[in-house]
């Protein structure tokens, strides 16, 4: 059989290829031309770019260097085609969060890969697709690529010491040379690839370690084991409403789920009559196994509960995709485990190979038009604010704005067509969703202007408006969150001329603003916070202002005057209050 050999002079070429693409990729951002200036055009370059050759740098040998094209090309390009898709959700208006849209698409596609590439690896090599196979290509990957970045790593800080060396003798030349893009990219490129195929060589140290790790999760899955016990244990002691008091209950379980599963499948794995435990320690292991669908069963409910108390959001769909692949791994293993007893392993490595394709496709699927979890999510919570289970004031347009991309920017503009002329403080909200909206600056001055509420028949003088418009727009964060806007008319300092109070209520605070007229103009006076506002009321502000007259006190203590320093005396509440005061 011929010996396993890697092609060292393509691996490093292909590698400096790739730092030439990316720092070409770079510079159209930093110069704004394309593919920089069309953001789905841009993502899917960086697709193409980094998964294609990283692919062939942790696949090729000897053997497969022509045959391994055919399988990554196409893959490479379907993962380009989804990234396109992806990219194109930026919003019209301005560069959407592009975080917001690249960090879920990076995961999903390395997690795409990741799984793809040990398949791709054992078609190649004309193996079989079970799962001790798949299982050491996996983690001969993992291992490889890990201790490739590491590498990377101390080289870059070796070339950071050889600047700094440099630079203490007064020579800048080597620190102005590696800080320089067209430098860097190949250079750390290159020393990905160099280090790729070191260890690559080097397969038995990998081996070695993959054992090692196995050896280590063997006595830490006894341990997940026991916390699921005596956590499950527990339960009917404390119940089971502080699970879902608790924001994250639901989630850690999740993460227990993923750890023991993790755990379970490095430590079985291979020779199905091979017993890493004890008899005892293995019917235990059984019994952790066996508590597993409990767990799906529990998270299913905490997670149901909020969905039902606040609708679908992104993270709660993943939390959902997570939770099915755990339940589907828990049932199944639970099925082998009743069916074949000891000898469930044969049925571990089938679940395995056909969860792997499952999870293949799901990828695929939430990085495509068919189930973009944004869309899923910005017509579920339109749809609850059609019937009424999300009221307009609770409306979290941020989070459209922020985290939905062109779903959400979509979902804010039927908001404007459904509820612009109804709800005018609700429109306001909505038409500064994005900092880049724009707007005529006299509609958006009427707009602003309507949104505000006069209580007590007042009037707003018309130069007041102008005032109140500028100050407010001075504060664009909080007319984002505005819920109502109302103007009063009062008189503060007793002069029988009519100043006004314009008080903007979000759902955690009032700000409050006196509008004083002295020499013909109008100037906004910025007064205290005027206590809790949302759930903590007993009456909305409305309510107060509508059914209290205002009264004004005089302060207890005269302003002090130090030169130009002026200090105003105001008690706390428990000392208004105390019998002791004024005596």
């Amino acid at each position: 059989m011929e010996e396993l050999r890697y092609p060292t002079r393509l691996m490093l070429l292909i590698a400096l290829l790739q730092g030439l693409a990316l720092l070409l990729l770079h510079q159209s951002i930093d110069f704004e031309f394309w593919p920089a200036t069309a953001p789905q055009w841009l993502f899917a370059a960086y697709a193409l770019v980094i998964i294609g050759p990283g692919m062939y740098l942790l696949g090729v040998n000897n053997r497969n260097k022509v045959r391994l094209v055919t399988y990554i090309a196409p893959f490479a390009a379907l993962c380009a085609l989804l990234a396109f898709y992806t990219g194109g959700q930026a919003i019209p208006s301005s560069p959407s969060r592009l975080d917001t849209l690249l960090a879920p698409m990076t995961f999903t596609l390395a997690l795409l890969t990741f799984k793809a590439l040990m398949y791709v690896q054992v078609k190649t090599a004309d193996e079989p697709f079970v799962y001790p196979q798949l299982f050491h290509y996996s983690w001969r990957n993992l291992l490889t690529l890990g201790l490739a970045l590491a590498f990377t790593l101390v080289t870059w800080g070796v070339l950071m010491l050889w600047a700094g060396l440099f630079s203490v003798i007064n020579i800048d030349f080597f620190g102005e040379l590696f800080e320089q893009k067209w430098f860097y990219y190949p250079a750390l490129n290159l020393a990905l690839a160099l280090g790729v195929i070191l260890i690559r060589r080097l397969s038995v140290i990998v081996d070695t370690i993959k054992q090692l790790q196995q050896a280590l999760l063997k006595y830490l899955l006894v341990l997940l084991v026991f916390v699921s016990v005596i956590f499950l244990l527990a339960l009917p002691f404390t119940g089971l409403s502080p699970l879902w008091e608790e924001g994250p209950g639901s989630y850690l379980i999740l993460w227990m789920q993923a750890c023991l599963l993790f755990a379970l499948n490095s430590v079985y794995q291979g020779d199905a009559d091979e017993d890493p435990y004890s008899p005892f320690v293995h019917r235990f292991i059984y019994l952790g196994i066996l508590l597993l669908p409990i767990y799906s069963g529990l998270v299913f409910y905490g997670l149901s509960l909020r969905v039902e108390q606040y609708g679908w959001s992104v993270s709660r769909y993943w939390g959902m995709i997570v939770w099915m692949f755990l339940a589907l791994f828990s049932l199944g293993y639970v099925t082998c485990i009743v069916r074949y007893r000891d000898n469930w392993i044969a049925g571990l490595g089938r679940i395995n190979v056909a969860m792997g394709w499952l999870l293949m496709l799901v990828m695929v699927l939430v990085n495509s038009p068919f189930a973009d979890l944004r869309v899923l999510t910005a017509d579920n919570q339109l749809a609850r604010i059609k019937s009424g289970q999300t009221a307009l004031h609770d409306i979290d347009i941020p989070y459209f704005a922020n985290q939905l991309a062109l779903p959400g920017y979509l979902a804010i503009e039927q908001l404007k067509q459904t509820y612009g002329d109804s709800h005018p403080t609700l429109a306001l909200r909505l038409s500064r969703a994005y900092q880049e909206g724009a707007i005529e600056p006299e509609q958006d001055k009427l707009m602003v202007i309507n949104s505000i509420e006069c209580l007590n028949d007042c009037n707003m003088p018309s130069d007041l408006a102008d005032v109140i418009y500028d100050s407010l727009t001075n504060s664009n964060y909080l007319l984002r969150q505005a819920e109502h806007l109302y103007l009063l008319a009062v008189d503060p300092d007793g002069d029988n001329q009519t100043d006004y109070l314009l008080m903007l209520e979000t759902n955690y605070l009032v700000d409050a603003t006196l509008y004083i007229r002295r020499n013909s103009n109008w100037y906004p006076i910025d007064i205290e916070d005027l206590g809790p506002a949302g759930k903590n009321k007993t009456m909305t502000l409305r309510e107060y202002l509508q059914a209290l007259e205002v009264n004004y006190r005089q302060p207890q203590y005269r302003i002090m005057q130090i030169g130009d320093f002026h200090f105003n005396v105001t008690l706390k509440e428990q000392l208004k209050s105390s019998p002791e005061q004024g005596q």
